[in-house]
């Protein structure tokens, strides 16, 4: 079956694509010049999505979009003010390639994040233990 990169599609992947991290459906469309509804928006995620233009990830329930072009995803969110940061160092090589031996697996790619707390919400709740004591 063929597919068709629809103008909105496009549209919606270019603003990924020059995304400096991950966006939520509700980023994208203040971010499309265009002023398609959620469903239209939706739809055309989940199309690039599947065609692999796309990858996602939920944090909180909450469904993140960044580009394929970037290859595997590493991020660091942060549980208070919920910024979420990518980064490059990619520890999870050689677990992959364990795991790969181990199951007889190919692995084509992976997500991997971790939960915490960044150094500004750190700050702050140190700050607010500290006058409530």
């Amino acid at each position: 079956m063929k597919f068709r990169l629809t103008d909105l599609r496009k549209e919606i992947l270019s603003v990924i694509d020059n995304a400096r991290k991950p966006l939520n459906a509700k980023i994208v469309k203040k971010r499309l010049k265009s002023q398609p509804d959620f469903s239209s928006i939706y739809r055309s995620l989940d199309f690039l999505e599947r065609q692999r233009f796309v990858y996602s990830v939920s944090f909180s329930g909450v469904k993140y979009y960044f580009t394929s072009k970037k290859g595997n995803g590493h991020f660091l969110i942060c549980k208070e003010c919920r910024e979420i940061l990518e980064f490059k160092d990619c520890v999870a090589e050689s677990l992959q390639k364990r795991i790969q031996q181990k199951y007889n697996y190919k692995i084509s790619e992976h997500v991997l994040y971790f939960e915490g707390l960044c150094s500004e919400c750190q700050n702050y709740l140190h700050r607010k233990s500290k006058t409530m004591s």
